[in-house]
């Protein structure tokens, strides 16, 4: 639990923030306003949200659709489908049938770790890029190709910890100069 304090001159006001099981919760409470010798305290708490009520930077993340991030990298521009939710993340690019050049899948992770990703369900190679919170490319996995069977599908993942994964059209790092220690921007569009 995280509580940060802010005085004011006519209260104190406590923020907490609660993290656990890969959901947040803050609620503000002020305390100790005082008028007339007199103490009163007062709770607010955000209204209740639906489960599958996600934000992303305070946009809502929308049940129907992927928002979309423009990347850049090496001068070169692409846009990438914003994998935020636990949903949207387990389908990945198995729901499309092939990638342009200028596409790509932007995962976004709540905290640095060594994310592996597999091709099962793939109907196309492609190339993974890991980059750390910095947007500085960490790995790189070339020309994966869609596995055969569930039984010979490897699992592809960094030595370091990552915060984004994007996964583009197969050659695109190759043919964009992409390596370890470019970086790369990008803003969510849509």
């Amino acid at each position: 639990m995280l509580i940060s304090l802010l005085a004011t001159n006519f209260a104190t006001i406590f923020t907490i923030s609660y993290i656990g099981n890969n959901h947040s919760q803050q609620e503000q409470i002020a305390v100790a306003r005082i008028s007339n010798n007199k103490s009163t305290t007062t709770t607010t708490s955000p209204p209740e949200k639906p489960e599958n009520d996600f934000h992303f930077n305070g946009t809502q993340i929308p049940a129907d659709r992927y928002l979309q991030a423009k990347v850049i990298v090496n001068n070169f521009e692409l846009i990438a489908d914003l994998a935020i939710t636990n949903d949207q993340q387990i389908k990945g690019l198995d729901v499309k049938d092939h990638l342009k050049e200028n596409e790509g899948m932007l995962f976004v992770e709540k905290q640095p770790a060594k994310y592996d990703f597999w091709m099962r369900g793939m109907k196309f190679p492609i190339d993974i890029i890991w980059l750390d919170s910095n947007r500085t490319v960490i790995h790189i996995e070339h020309n994966l190709q869609p596995c055969i069977s569930d039984l010979e599908c490897p699992l592809h993942f960094p030595d370091k910890d990552a915060l984004y994964i994007l996964e583009t059209v197969a050659g695109f790092s190759q043919k964009h100069n992409v390596e370890t220690g470019t970086h790369m921007d990008f803003h969510l569009i849509r």
